[in-house]
């Protein structure tokens, strides 16, 4: 999913530096960066859920809040205000521009208001730990949430950007309807967690339905988007369920193994989220001076992102106070030999 992300904000910046060459570039970067958008920050939202009522379960309610502020709310403190700095002075391009300011106002979270979100959803979980426990006692069905959650979620103010695709709410005061609909998708990983055995036998057993299901509203929306249908915001719902719910349930079917590798990438993703906007930026700009299209200028960017990304990750972070500031953990060096 996180690398999925750099390769989303490559394809939603790319414009911004060089303009597309055709038709067919242009329906092919956009349908790229919102076929990733349908399903991955929901699926994220899924799984803080999933692992908050599991720390909440195992470690009560004080350990819950201390361990969430930690991973999450002291890391976006520290990265804040540096990568908004950052993001703006790469995305200016000010090393080819000569700029010595930042045009940083009105300062927001950027891409870390996913952080700023969860923030918001762990003290909520807190405040409401016992009668959430209390409700949950109850099965609820998933089949009935997920369909509930097609049929309300056109229905909340702001869920939609101009695209009328899922929109994004970086400011310091959010989207109240964006709030609320994030917060009832990570709900129902909550939700997931106290009842494993219906909610994940679920998604193994209904994975490939919901993932065909999800390519085919979702091809139909990209279609219709521009028509002002009145149902368009109902296919676009159910493309962005069917594809959360639906790319967890291949996960849990087909990928329960993991390697040292993709350990390794698991352990370096909170860094790389952190920083890699910025190196989207710059990468963007270096390459588009080359005159080779957005497509390859897209491909180098994300590769290179995450290039560096995983060499920064192991030469500043793995090792060092900083993987216990965002993992819990460092890794001793050597160990891994």
């Amino acid at each position: 999913m996180l690398l999925l992300g750099v390769l989303f904000h490559a394809s939603v910046f790319v414009f911004l530096y060089q303009e597309p060459e055709s038709l067919g570039e242009f329906l092919s970067v956009v349908f790229t960066h919102q076929f990733l958008h349908a399903f991955r920050m929901p699926a994220f939202f899924v799984i803080a859920g999933f692992f908050a009522a599991y720390l909440l379960e195992s470690r009560g309610t004080r350990k819950f809040l201390q361990n969430r502020l930690a991973r999450i709310t002291l890391p976006l403190g520290i990265f804040w205000i540096p990568l908004v700095f950052a993001n703006s002075w790469t995305s200016q391009g000010a090393w080819l521009t000569g700029r010595n300011t930042f045009d940083i106002l009105p300062i927001d979270f950027g891409h870390l208001w996913f952080l700023y979100f969860l923030t918001l959803f762990v003290l909520a979980t807190w405040a409401l730990a016992k009668p959430l426990q209390l409700l949950l006692t109850k099965s609820i069905s998933p089949t009935l949430f997920l369909a509930l959650l097609v049929a309300v979620f056109p229905l909340i103010p702001g869920v939609f950007d101009k695209e009328g695709t899922l929109a994004t709410s970086t400011r310091i005061v959010p989207d109240p309807g964006l709030l609320l609909l994030y917060f009832l998708i990570f709900f129902s990983g909550v939700v997931a967690y106290f009842q494993q055995d219906r909610w994940l036998q679920f998604l193994r057993q209904r994975a490939v339905g919901l993932a065909t299901f999800f390519v085919a509203s979702f091809c139909v929306f990209f279609v219709i988007q521009d028509w002002d249908l009145l149902v368009t915001g109902w296919v676009y719902a159910a493309a962005v369920v069917s594809g959360t719910y639906g790319v967890l349930g291949l996960f849990l079917r087909f990928a329960t193994k993991q390697g040292k590798m993709l350990g390794f990438v698991s352990d370096a993703s909170y860094w790389i989220y952190l920083i890699h906007l910025p190196l989207v930026f710059f990468f963007l700009i270096a390459f588009s001076q080359l005159g080779i299209g957005s497509l390859p200028t897209i491909l180098l960017t994300t590769l290179m992102t995450i290039f560096i990304g995983l060499i920064s990750y192991k030469i500043l972070v793995r090792h060092t106070l900083i993987s216990t500031l965002l993992n819990g953990r460092r890794h001793p060096i050597g160990a891994e030999k």
